[in-house]
């Protein structure tokens, strides 16, 4: 364990190194991220006419409950109604409260499909006869379903709001809680721009997640901002390497936890949300480090230190 964690540390001061020597170069790449994603947003509004897949719960459309315990793939499913109703549809796997047993689906589709043809559809993947007995439709309007999406942008307008408002009474810098803020909207463009690439619905529960990730973005922003602005001791390579060990492990931490999410349920809603968190914490790492510690680093004139003492560069 000690010759692994030796190789750690030694890998992170080169990084560091690195990062301090070329900190102004270095920022061209989350620059570039952000102008491909912001393109793929664009692209994507321009040929369907909103910015993200809105799915039922912001669109509005037909959701379909059956009871059933046959067991099916949620792949093969969603694959064979996709392309009997030739429009997307989702299903999430319904179990028993004390128990892994199937209960039964969720079939949703957009406002395109009838209850007919979803009902019909579904009878025949499940091959059984759906009837008021082991089934119900229900429906979620396109008025109600903007309804949710307006107080959602409401919602996250006011996140930014109170993100920049902490971010400036801690720094007293205009400047140091714009870049704070700007990485969180990075994030948010670059999620935002690989859903519509990949063509992964955008729900109600995408805010969530989205909500989430400002959460541990603005945490991981303001205590590298800390770390550089706030402190003094030994010099910024010594801060810096302390700062990268705790930001790995949150992030080690946070990824595993998210691929376990997404991949140890079939609740569609919950997976929705891991995959926008499994997104944020990847971009986030070039937001934080490389954009907004760019901006901080050029905001107090970083010029390169001479090299630390080595016991200022150990491992605590």
């Amino acid at each position: 364990m000690q010759p692994v964690r030796k190789t750690l540390n030694g890998a992170i001061d080169k990084i560091v190194d690195y990062y301090l020597k070329n900190y102004k170069k270095m920022v061209f790449i989350p620059i570039a991220f952000i102008i491909v994603f912001a393109a793929s947003i664009g692209y994507y509004y321009h040929m369907h006419g909103e910015l993200v897949n809105e799915d039922i719960t912001l669109a509005g459309g037909i959701s379909l409950s059956i009871n059933t315990n046959i067991s099916i793939s949620p792949s093969f499913l969603a694959s064979n109604l996709s392309t009997a109703l030739n429009t997307p549809v989702s299903i999430s796997v319904l179990h028993s409260q004390f128990s892994n047993a199937i209960t039964g689906y969720t079939l949703t589709a957009g406002s395109s499909v009838n209850a007919t043809r979803l009902t019909n559809a579904a009878a025949t993947v499940f091959g059984i006869k759906l009837t008021a007995a082991n089934s119900n439709v229900d429906y979620v309007s396109a008025q109600i379903a903007q309804g949710s999406l307006y107080d959602s942008i409401i919602l996250l307008g006011v996140a930014f709001v109170l993100v920049a408002v902490v971010s400036l009474f801690y720094f007293r810098n205009p400047s140091q809680a714009f870049s704070n803020v700007l990485s969180i909207v990075c994030d948010i463009i670059n999620v935002v721009g690989v859903l519509d690439l990949l063509g992964i619905s955008f729900s109600t529960a995408s805010i969530a997640g989205i909500l989430m990730i400002m959460g541990y973005s603005a945490d991981r922003n303001i205590i590298l901002a800390t770390n550089i602005l706030k402190r003094s001791e030994a010099s910024m390579k010594y801060r810096l390497v302390h700062t990268i060990k705790t930001s790995l492990t949150m992030d080690a931490a946070a990824f595993i936890t998210f691929m376990v999410l997404f991949f140890g349920t079939t609740n569609a809603t919950i997976q929705q949300i891991a995959i926008i968190l499994i997104f944020g914490v990847i971009f986030d790492d070039f937001t934080v480090w490389i954009l907004n510690g760019s901006i901080q680093l050029s905001g107090i004139g970083y010029k390169e230190e001479e090299v630390p003492k080595p016991e200022q560069t150990r491992a605590v």
